[in-house]
């Protein structure tokens, strides 16, 4: 699993250009959804495929991440890649069929469920059908934005074990007026239940969200994140991330940085 993964989340029109400078920066993991509220897959696609052109990378070196969204009631069903009336399973294989095109590969290094349903029993319709897709079209599966007592029960049903779970990483267990309204939080501050969990059964732990609206948090009164950056020579932001690959277990942090110059 990558040390580190390029977020594509809220780059719209960006995507493609974007994609293609962190690749010649020198990621080689991408994390992308099939759905199109936050994020657009097929500009996903295209970033990858100049670079690959360009002579930057191989498909073989990349770890392409996608996620299959499950549809929530009231939102649009054109943000989602497959018919939101067809039976789950259904939807996951449509969903997957679509990223491959999108992404313009023959395979998903790893393929996320995006939330869970508001029912276990939903929840393991969709987990079992990604499972379906394993190994040929997905080469491994990940929960994204679960809790500790989901996250067990998937696991210990499994046929195929997740190998990463991406959460979002912060203090706030309700929901904070400052973010748009919506965003998941966990139960516990900064995610330790799961956080422990992932490091007991092996699974990388992606956080996702501590620059913003996390880092000041972090860094505490002391300031220790800048002044350790300052220290070694480096940004509070990447003495940070630094920091969360020292956590217990394997952490794989993601990134969506829009400045080439930090990337």
């Amino acid at each position: 699993l990558p040390e580190i993964i390029y977020g594509t989340a809220f780059k719209f029109e960006k995507t493609a250009p974007l994609v293609e400078a962190a690749l010649k920066a020198g990621f080689r993991a991408i994390d992308t959804a099939g759905a199109k509220g936050a994020y657009r897959e097929a500009l996903v696609g295209e970033g990858i495929a100049a670079a690959i052109a360009g002579g930057v990378c191989t498909r073989e070196e990349l770890y392409i991440q996608t996620k299959f969204s499950p549809y929530k009631t009231g939102k649009d069903p054109l943000l989602y890649p497959y018919d939101t009336t067809s039976p789950i399973a259904s939807q996951v294989i449509e969903s997957v069929t679509s990223s491959l095109v999108n992404l313009g590969t023959e395979y998903i290094d790893c393929l996320v469920l995006h939330s869970i349903y508001p029912s276990m029993a939903e929840t393991l319709v969709a987990y079992r059908a990604m499972e379906s897709l394993t190994p040929d079209k997905v080469r491994s599966l990940g929960l994204s934005n679960i809790d500790l007592i989901s996250l067990r029960h998937i696991y210990e049903t499994a046929t195929v074990k997740p190998v990463t779970v991406q959460n979002r990483f912060t203090r706030d267990t309700t929901p904070n007026p400052i973010f748009t309204p919506g965003l998941p939080h966990p139960l516990v501050p900064w995610d330790r239940d799961v956080r422990a969990y992932c490091h007991e059964m092996g699974i990388a732990y992606a956080p996702w969200g501590m620059l913003w609206g996390s880092l000041d948090n972090l860094d505490g009164k002391g300031r220790i994140l800048e002044e350790f950056g300052k220290r070694v020579g480096v940004s509070r932001e990447i003495a940070c991330f630094a920091a969360l690959r020292a956590l217990g277990g394997w952490v794989s942090p993601l990134c969506g940085t829009t400045n080439e110059g930090r990337m």
